[in-house]
């Protein structure tokens, strides 16, 4: 779909346009789409970036269980269509080692960055955990040797300084560590990412343990180091507070910290499922709401999981009563793993999963938006389209990880599902340069968890552009769209193949409803018959046919859209079928008809 007009999305924000008042704003839904097309083997722990100098252009990593001897690994993911299609690329050193806390960014030229830690053997005989970083010029598409910036960091939260300022492109990496005592440290690189000097101390826990979240740059380049405590001495203490510390001079020195609010995270026993990092944002570009500072969290403190906000217009001296993130069902169901965005008109997206509508042990993906600086919400939507189980037989599959002391060898059989019921520890949103957001969520729907997204628009449905009729009779799309083939499935006992197909466009014209499939003869070969007897039965066509003339209607499959744009993919319509022999090759003949502007 085209971008929305900027001065729509203005009005949005706030800025006094009668058309706003009388045509209110809509979270506009595309379809959804699996970026993770490799393999069925498990993703968590997403995160997303998007490239400030081109809109279609998004990376985005996970936690994957690829390590070629078992165990995990992370995988980076690049899409240069808008997130229609996504590209994976798996780095030697995470394959063959392991490697965990993937983080990406772009820097204001468009330079891509890919952080993870990975197993590194040292000398002694002790395992540990280095940081590597990696850049790309290219989007992602390929990556240049990495810089091992060392160990003793934990939990790297990148970002990079996208101000105009005497520190911008400095990249920024805050971590932790626990020796001798729980710390964040943070450290800069002044050369684009090319090299790093010696970690700052920016915070310590004294009796109490503490962690890092995403670190922020306001738009003059000041530093915002987030991060939040807990009392490790006594798990049973299940409240700890929200901190900040900041710096004003390239990360060399910091102020002291600054509690933001306490939060109930929950008891162990609640703690698999439910337990999140808190998450930041700041608006470093438009106008109105220029570096105010964004925060939400999942907190237990009405004995359900419940996903709370708060916004700061002072850039975090005061913040506003937390209230919660409207519930999209009747209060029974729970909330958690929020993460949020601010695209380049001011207008602040948030995601998180949501239990509503299932047992409470599986969950689905949901977005909102406010267009006034976070004062106020517009009604929740859902953006997967099947509901995940994170309890599937594949995040449950037990994984073996070893641990090397000076005298001890050990390994220790975990899974996905006992690790990371909640998806991770973080998901990925990101707002490309165009204004759209790009949710990128671990999605277990199939009972493995894979990367997912979708591309949600906030605007007024009288500005989406495409949205006008097309042609007035349907015509032939063979020469515009392809199809893409999401995973099969098939049951050997009564012979059902359950395909879902999608339709990419290819061209550069909107196609619109109604557009269909539909399934013109059966048999091999360009004119002949050939295994002809064997041809499936459909068993779910639009009308009931099961034959030739049966048709597929994608028309439901456009999301929220009005039309199928340049480069962008209808939502998966599922062909079920009985085939006789599978070992016959069944072919199918098929032609796809839509309309198209004259």
């Amino acid at each position: 779909m085209a971008l929305l007009p900027r001065v729509a999305l203005a009005a949005l924000a706030g800025i006094a346009l009668q058309a706003a008042a009388t045509d209110p704003p809509s979270i506009l839904v595309g379809s959804n789409v699996l970026a993770s097309r490799v393999g069925a083997f498990s993703h968590v722990e997403l995160t997303l970036a998007a490239n400030p100098t081109n809109a279609s252009n998004l990376i985005g990593a996970a936690i994957t269980a690829t390590r070629l001897d078992g165990g995990i690994a992370t995988t980076v993911y690049a899409s240069v269509d808008g997130g229609s299609s996504w590209i994976p690329t798996f780095l030697r050193e995470p394959l063959v080692s392991g490697a965990a806390d993937p983080q990406v960014a772009f820097n204001r030229k468009g330079t891509a960055y890919f952080a993870t830690l990975v197993d590194t053997a040292h000398e002694d005989g002790r395992t540990a955990a280095d940081l590597y970083m990696y850049r790309s010029s290219d989007g992602g598409l390929t990556w240049d040797k990495p810089t091992n910036i060392g160990g003793s960091c934990d939990h790297p939260m990148l970002v990079v300084n996208r101000s105009t300022g005497r520190y911008a492109d400095h990249v920024y990496i805050g971590c932790l560590t626990a020796d001798p005592e729980y710390r964040i440290l943070v450290l800069r690189s002044d050369d684009e990412g090319h090299s790093f000097g010696k970690p700052t101390q920016a915070a310590k826990g004294g009796t109490l343990g503490i962690n890092v979240v995403n670190v922020l740059v306001f738009s003059d380049g000041t530093l915002f180091v987030p991060y939040f405590d807990f009392d490790f001495r006594h798990p049973t203490n299940d409240t700890g507070s929200i901190w900040f510390v900041t710096s004003n001079d390239d990360a060399r020195t910091f102020s002291s910290p600054q509690k933001i609010l306490t939060r109930t995270y929950g008891t162990i026993p609640r703690r698999p499922l439910f337990h999140a990092f808190p998450v930041f944002a700041v608006d470093d570009s438009s106008t109105q709401f220029r570096d105010r500072i964004y925060l939400a969290w999942n907190d237990l403190r009405s004995g359900r999981s419940g996903v709370l906000f708060s916004y700061s217009a002072d850039r975090g001296r005061t913040w506003s009563e937390p209230k919660q993130i409207q519930a999209p069902g009747d209060g029974a169901s729970e909330q958690w793993q929020p993460t949020l965005a601010v695209n380049r008109d001011g207008i602040v997206g948030v995601t998180w999963f949501d239990t509503v509508g299932t047992d409470g042990k599986a969950f689905n993906e949901y977005f909102t938006a406010s267009v006034d600086g976070g004062v106020s919400f517009l009604k929740p939507v859902r953006v997967s389209t099947e509901t995940s189980m994170p309890y599937g037989a594949a995040n449950v599959k037990p994984l073996p990880a070893e641990f090397r002391t000076q005298d001890s060898w050990r390994i220790t059989l975990w899974s996905i599902g006992s690790r990371w019921a909640n998806g991770g520890e973080y998901m990925g949103l990101a707002a490309d340069a165009g204004g759209a957001f790009h949710p990128f969520w671990a999605d277990a729907r199939s009972g493995t968890f894979q990367a997912w997204t979708a591309t949600v628009r906030v605007g007024t449905k009288a500005d989406a552009v495409g949205s006008g009729p097309g042609s007035s009779a349907p015509v032939s799309l063979r020469s515009l769209v392809g199809l893409v083939y999401d995973p099969v499935s098939y049951d050997e006992h009564t012979g059902i193949l359950e395909m879902p197909v999608r339709l990419k466009n290819h061209s550069s014209q909107y196609i619109f409803p109604p557009i269909e499939v539909e399934i013109l003869r059966f048999g091999s070969g360009a004119n002949s018959d050939i295994n002809a007897a064997n041809a499936p039965t459909i068993l779910n066509a639009s009308g009931g046919r099961t034959g030739v003339g049966a048709r597929f209607d994608y028309s439901s499959a456009l999301g929220d859209s009005a039309s199928l744009a340049p480069g962008g993919q209808t939502a998966a319509v599922v062909w079920k079928m009985r085939v006789p022999d599978v070992l016959k090759i069944p072919n199918v003949h098929i032609e796809v008809t839509g309309r198209v502007k004259p």
